[in-house]
């Protein structure tokens, strides 16, 4: 084996010294590591983003020596969105650059990660600083992400053989810092036992400060579990619970004898079976320290104990409290509770008497009753407000016209009623003319002759114009496609299909003169128009299967005997709902009529709503509306009036807005509840939509108000 010896003078040159043969003297008694002062040195400490910084310090490995001489900013790579990954603040003895470098080693994403390994082979050398957790998601590195490797002497290491003192500050304050959070958790006796311990600790620490050099982390390390040890099993002599076989005394005045126990301290727990009833607040004696009273969370007194029961209690400023008991009963009676159910009471257990009907069975109908109660009311931004539509979500969206330009012409509300947010049309004018929304596109059409469309926060992605006059009619399917009447010229020319980009992708042609009524788009994402003439009343169903729509089916609507058109609605079980104003004056004396057709355009049923309520008939058919209710049917609103001389000469007009539904798979037509009353300045609903999201119906009325109704069931 080769022996190196040094050093010695040279004589002609015999001796010569390299870089190489200076390191490996000085690594005979210098060792790798952190150069111990200032405690700081070298230490990776957050820093904004994500980014860490090296502190001001110096380091030694194999020799070499490096110097840090102000903060180094080192960059880590984003986090992933699933994943997290540990990297590794290493000191590089790089001999292929021949420099020592500071530089992160990536980890490797895992849902358990682990550090990369240091690499200790003939090209480097590397010492590791500190473990960065990069957790899946992160934007920020905190000080809690990144552990400190400079004191453990298998990664990294303190310097030592070269310095006669450690600075100890930065671990000391490390272990503070744990103290006070571990204090935290611990009651309020542990108080006096931490004072002391702190005063060991640094009675301990002061006697080796002055010494402290070799393995450090390992040294402190096992210090630090002593006294953890220590602080473990104090907090187990305190809260473990202790089990009391036999208990004496009275039923409310129990005793005890358990071993160990001194005093009552906070925490203190111990289990006993009750030995009789008990019928009045109870106490327990340990020991004969004195009888405590047991009280429950709310602070009452225990007195309902039963024989053979189990109870835990636990000691507290002067009282013992009853473990896994609620602490508060509510003010339920026997027949606020289901028949044959139990429920707890001050006075013990009691059964419910109320007769109720489970899930699965059926319901009499002369028991339940279906009703919508208002829930809020918001003041309009003008009165000029009317056509809306409502997401998914339960957000609703009104156009509003032109003299509202400071809130925005089309708004949205949140189911609350809040505006978060508005859209204000670029023309002038702008008077919103018809709204609508389907998967995560608003459309709004405009009488500046532009259709706009958004996404649900009402961001513009696209300004389509509706030809030389403007277009009132538009229509949203489930995903985000718009349809637009198209004209020319004061013809409808066309309803033109565009993607959720704002992109044309298809055209349904229209006969010159077409008499445009309401556009709709159908559960498969198809197109029907309702039309007053064409040449007679009519609804027609185009299919989009290429640029070019074909006309699937046209249905003519009998107005001879239904009356005048007012308000059609594609229902999510691919049928039609259509609103008319009935035929109150021909011989028959027909009301308004609910007209359902099936998907293919066949009528299906007419039902009419020309019944007596509250001695009014319903024949204020300008707020005849409908939505669909989500379960095939519809909700409908219908004014009723009637004219009451209250005097010879004042006449006053009264009026009711009434709430039916129709159910149609049974075409059976029901009161469901009345929106309001009164005299004729009442508000007439103008338009409503129903919201599957939340069972609510909202309405915009005549005066701009929009309101809000929640389905309720009720047992009568």
């Amino acid at each position: 084996m080769a022996i190196t010896s040094g050093l010695f003078n040279s004589i002609n040159g015999d001796r010569t010294y390299d870089e190489k043969w200076f390191a490996l003297y000085f690594a005979t008694f210098i060792g790798n590591g952190v150069f111990p002062n200032p405690s700081t040195g070298l230490q990776v400490y957050t820093n904004i983003n994500m980014t860490t910084k090296v502190r001001t310090g110096q380091g030694w490995i194999k020799g070499y020596f490096i110097v840090n001489q102000g903060d180094f900013i080192l960059q880590h790579d984003n986090a992933d969105g699933v994943l997290k990954r540990i990297d590794r603040v290493v000191m590089k003895l790089n001999h292929m650059k021949r420099e020592i470098e500071i530089v992160v080693k990536k980890g490797t994403f895992a849902s358990n990660p682990v550090a990369p390994t240091l690499q200790r082979d003939a090209d480097a050398y590397e010492l590791a600083l500190a473990d960065v957790l990069i957790n899946n998601g992160a934007t920020q590195i905190t000080q809690a992400n990144i552990t400190d490797q400079r004191l453990n002497s298998a990664l990294c290491g303190i310097v030592h053989g070269t310095v006669d003192q450690v600075d100890t500050t930065t671990i000391f304050n490390q272990y503070q810092a744990w103290f006070n959070d571990i204090k935290g958790s611990v009651a309020g006796e542990l108080d006096v036992w931490q004072a002391a311990q702190e005063q060991e600790f640094l009675t301990w620490f002061e006697s080796i400060k002055d010494i402290l050099d070799g393995d450090v982390a390992v040294n402190l390390a096992a210090r630090i579990a002593n006294l953890e040890q220590g602080l473990a099993n104090h907090i187990a002599e305190v809260s473990h619970i202790k089990w009391i076989e036999t208990v004496g005394g009275t039923a409310n005045a129990l005793t005890a004898t358990v071993s160990g126990i001194t005093s009552y301290k906070n925490g203190l727990a111990v289990s006993f079976p009750a030995t009789s009833n008990s019928t009045a607040a109870m106490t327990l004696n340990i020991n004969g320290l004195g009888a405590i009273p047991i009280k429950k969370a709310n602070g009452t007194g225990f007195s309902n104990a039963m024989a053979n029961g189990v109870y835990t209690v636990r000691y507290r400023a002067g009282a013992f409290i009853l473990q896994g008991e609620g602490g508060e009963y509510g003010n339920a009676k026997e027949g606020d509770v289901v028949k044959g159910v139990t429920f707890g009471t001050e006075q013990g257990i009691k059964t419910g008497t109320l007769v109720a009907y489970k899930a699965g069975s059926a319901i009499p109908s002369n028991k339940v009753k279906e009703r919508f109660s208002e829930k809020w009311v918001k003041t309009p931004i003008n009165a000029q407000g009317k056509p809306f539509g409502i997401d998914r979500f339960g957000n609703i969206y009104i156009g509003y016209n032109y003299l509202s330009q400071v809130d925005g012409r089309l708004v949205k509300y949140n189911k609350s009623g809040q505006i978060v947010k508005s859209f204000t049309p670029s023309g002038q004018f702008g008077t919103i003319m018809g709204v609508d929304v389907g998967g995560d596109r608003v459309a709004a059409v405009c009488d500046d002759r532009y259709t706009y469309i958004l996404d649900l926060d009402l961001n513009l992605i696209q300004s389509i114009p509706a030809g030389t006059y403007f277009s009132t009619h538009v229509a949203v399917d489930s995903l985000g496609n718009t349809y637009m009447q198209y004209s020319d010229t004061f013809e409808v020319r066309s309803v033109r299909k565009y993607n959720p980009s704002g992109l044309q992708v298809g055209i349904a042609q229209l006969t010159n003169n077409f008499n445009m009524m309401q556009l709709m788009a159908t559960f498969d994402n198809q197109l029907v128009v309702l039309t007053p003439s064409s040449p007679v009343a009519s609804l027609i169903k185009f299919t989009f299967s290429s640029y070019y729509a074909t006309k699937s089916w046209e249905t003519a609507i009998k107005t001879d005997v239904y009356g005048q058109l007012y308000q059609a609605r594609a229902l999510d079980n691919g049928r039609i709902a259509l609103a008319t104003s009935g035929n109150w004056y021909n011989q028959r004396r027909d009301g308004p009529r609910i007209i359902t057709y099936d998907a293919n355009g066949a009528e299906i049923s007419s039902v009419s709503l020309n019944q007596q309520y509250e001695n009014y008939s319903y024949r204020w058919t300008s707020r005849f509306c409908l939505c669909p209710d989500a379960e095939g049917g519809v909700i409908t609103s219908a004014g009723a009036i009637s004219y009451i001389n209250l005097s010879d000469d004042t006449k006053i007009s009264f009026a009711t807005e009434i709430v039916r539904r129709l159910r149609v798979n049974t075409y059976t037509l029901e009161h469901v509840g009345i929106a309001t009353s009164g005299e004729s300045n009442i508000f007439g609903v103008s338009w409503m939509n129903y919201s599957l999201e939340d069972d609510l119906i909202y309405y915009h009325d005549t005066s701009g108000r929009v309101r809000c109704y929640k389905k309720e069931y009720v047992l009568i």
